[in-house]
């Protein structure tokens, strides 16, 4: 006769409930906490010149980490978006034959919105930015602006530019992300 199988201890059965315990709060730190502390320590270490309207970093070089893995044949620029109390106006003209692409990320890190060259197709961008929380007074829009629902009150615009020859292209790629504007509406 076989001998009979042991009976789960308790402490093999707690092991094993904390395990999961212990799965499941790696991951949602993993999935929920480490895209908003991404975006806190963007947003905390940014200077002065960053968190004041649109920021105009240099072409990046290997020595530059700001952005995660920033690509060397792209020209960037970025502003702070924050609409808890009121709308922001995001308006650009990149008159540029390269593409160009504005990208709009929430608290989390989340991508909520983007645009790039061909779906504007040569028209200025004109977008109008507003919170998830409604405010005391209803904005009046703009004619003719696109109107983006932020998933977070807080996040981040991020415009690239396709540089391939940038001293040949200095001056056209510069002008390009010059035109990007962000206003409280």
């Amino acid at each position: 006769m076989p001998p009979s199988p042991r009976p789960v201890r308790g402490w093999a059965l707690r092991g094993v409930l904390l395990s999961i315990a212990t799965a499941a709060l790696v991951h949602l730190l993993a999935v929920w906490a480490l895209p908003r502390a991404i975006m806190w320590r963007l947003s905390a270490t940014a200077s002065t010149e960053e968190r004041a309207g649109v920021y105009l970093p240099p072409m990046t070089d290997a020595t530059q980490r700001r952005i995660v893995m920033p690509s060397p044949d792209l020209l960037y620029a970025t502003c702070s978006i924050d609409v808890s109390q009121r709308p922001m106006r995001i308006r650009a003209d990149p008159k540029t034959p390269n593409y160009w692409s504005i990208a709009l990320y929430a608290a989390n890190s989340d991508n909520h919105f983007v645009l790039n060259d061909r779906q504007a197709g040569g028209t200025p961008v004109d977008l109008v930015v507003v919170g998830p929380k409604a405010y005391a007074q209803a904005p009046v829009l703009p004619r003719g602006t696109r109107v983006v629902n932020a998933p977070s009150a807080k996040g981040l615009l991020l415009m690239r530019v396709l540089v391939a020859d940038y001293a040949a292209e200095r001056e056209v790629v510069e002008a390009a992300r010059r035109t990007l504007r962000c206003e409280p509406l």
